[in-house]
């Protein structure tokens, strides 16, 4: 395990020089309580929210507080409080014509570009994980295991896969399958 420093006081964990290679157990369930007490407030503000999970300097796992994006996109500052291992963020409210059940690349090419895994949430109530080492996202519970946003249409994004390498998501999302 290493820290390394980007700057302005911002460390993030690394193992060896790729990014970690497999969500742990307790990383998982803060994940997905944190998104899960975020969707509501994602729907009705029709925003995502995002954040980080790492540890402190007692050595807890922790979520930073969330912050608001726009309909589509979240940037957060990395934390300087915590050793930053993943990354969370939720798809906002349905929109039909927007592809939201599914991380985008764009999720996978940020989470990547940090050296974590990465967290997301989407409008149908679906968790996924966002393996950066092995570059594919997995469905880690499925439609509805989250709260899901009341407008949501199950089917408008088509079938979903339980995982996507990083070119089959970039095929499903410009409607390549």
């Amino acid at each position: 395990m290493v820290m390394k420093r980007l700057g302005a006081g911002i460390t993030v964990l690394m193992l060896g020089t790729a990014p970690l290679a497999a969500q742990d157990a307790a990383e998982t369930a803060l994940a997905r309580e944190t998104l899960a007490a975020l969707q509501t407030l994602s729907f009705a503000k029709e925003r995502e929210f995002c954040g980080f999970i790492g540890y402190d300097a007692q050595g807890v796992l922790r979520a930073s507080r969330a912050v608001q994006g726009d309909e589509a996109t979240c940037l957060a500052d990395l934390p300087e409080d915590l050793a930053v291992t993943a990354s969370y963020h939720t798809h906002g409210g349905f929109d039909p014509d927007y592809f939201g059940e599914i991380p985008s690349e764009i999720d996978v090419e940020g989470d990547a570009a940090l050296w974590i895994n990465g967290y997301v949430s989407t409008p149908g109530g679906r968790f996924w994980f966002v393996d950066t080492r092995a570059m594919e996202v997995r469905l880690l519970c499925g439609l509805s295991c989250l709260p899901m946003a009341p407008d949501y249409r199950k089917g408008t994004n088509g079938p979903i896969a339980s995982k996507y390498s990083y070119d089959a998501l970039v095929r499903k999302l410009q409607g390549r399958n």
